[in-house]
């Protein structure tokens, strides 16, 4: 019978800024590429669910429609609306190199939540359709999704990692991505306390961590929260929104429990 992977705790317990990851050590963890409009880069980050199914956010896919109309809910093809190839690396550390373990997948569909952009904050979700299947291995795995109803209590900590920019305080942050892969531990931190930072914020729908020296960046977008229960890893949100310089602060994830239902409905209806 085939076991799941073991999770492997960071090598950081409690780092006060982005540090490398241990390779492979989030297997769940790909990063999106748009080539030709945005170039090779991970310019976003996602969370592998099932094996032919990535989490996301709805922000990084709208970004590259370019106001091209599209239906939101609705399963559509990316590069039939866009005119360019979306792709996700799978198993990778060194985003450079592109040597193996990683590889890229293309991107034939993308669904995003029905109620982004509607005036109300907390839908940024949104769903990636490979063109093929991720098999688990010791290097690539899917993230197990909480039970709806599931909550983060004040104080815990979860991680983010992604290849998003680092900061250069006290300017802005350096230019280029990091080549390898990053993560942070940060707390969960209140509901009252978030809202005075965003005071968009969806009490329902979101949370928010704090960050002293770091958090997540730009090219962070759409990575997972990801939060320890017992023996098991599981994206407990995506990055949405936070500080512009990135240099310590709040950060701001849609939660995943509340639509975890919408998540499962959405995937068994395209196996």
């Amino acid at each position: 019978m085939w076991q799941r992977w073991k999770p492997q705790r960071p090598l950081n317990s409690n780092p006060p800024h982005k540090t490398e990851a241990l390779p492979n050590s989030w297997p769940w963890h790909v990063s999106r590429r748009q080539y030709a409009a945005l170039g090779g880069y991970p310019y976003c980050g996602g969370t592998l669910i099932a094996r032919k199914w990535v989490l996301t956010a709805a922000h990084c896919i709208y970004n590259v429609l370019q106001c091209r109309p599209v239906t939101y809910g609705q399963l559509f093809d990316i590069y039939a609306v866009t005119g360019y190839d979306m792709a996700v690396s799978v198993a990778d550390h060194q985003y450079t190199t592109g040597d193996r373990p990683s590889y890229n997948i293309r991107v034939t569909g993308v669904v995003i939540h029905p109620y982004f952009g509607q005036g109300n904050n907390g839908f940024e979700r949104a769903l990636l359709q490979l063109g093929r299947e991720v098999k688990r291995s010791s290097r690539t795995e899917y993230a197990f999704l909480p039970e709806p109803g599931s909550t983060l209590t004040v104080g815990q900590f979860c991680y983010f990692a992604g290849w998003g920019l680092l900061p250069n305080p006290p300017i802005v942050p350096i230019a280029d991505p990091p080549e390898n892969l990053m993560e942070l531990q940060m707390p969960i931190i209140s509901n009252s306390e978030c809202k005075r930072a965003y005071p968009f914020m969806n009490e329902m729908q979101d949370v928010c961590t704090y960050g002293a020296n770091g958090m997540a960046c730009h090219g962070d977008s759409g990575g997972g929260l990801h939060c320890l229960n017992g023996s098991k890893w599981f994206v407990y949100g995506v990055s949405t929104y936070g500080e512009d310089l990135c240099f310590g602060g709040f950060n701001g994830f849609a939660l995943t429990a509340p639509k975890v239902d919408w998540i499962n409905n959405l995937i068994s209806s395209y196996p």
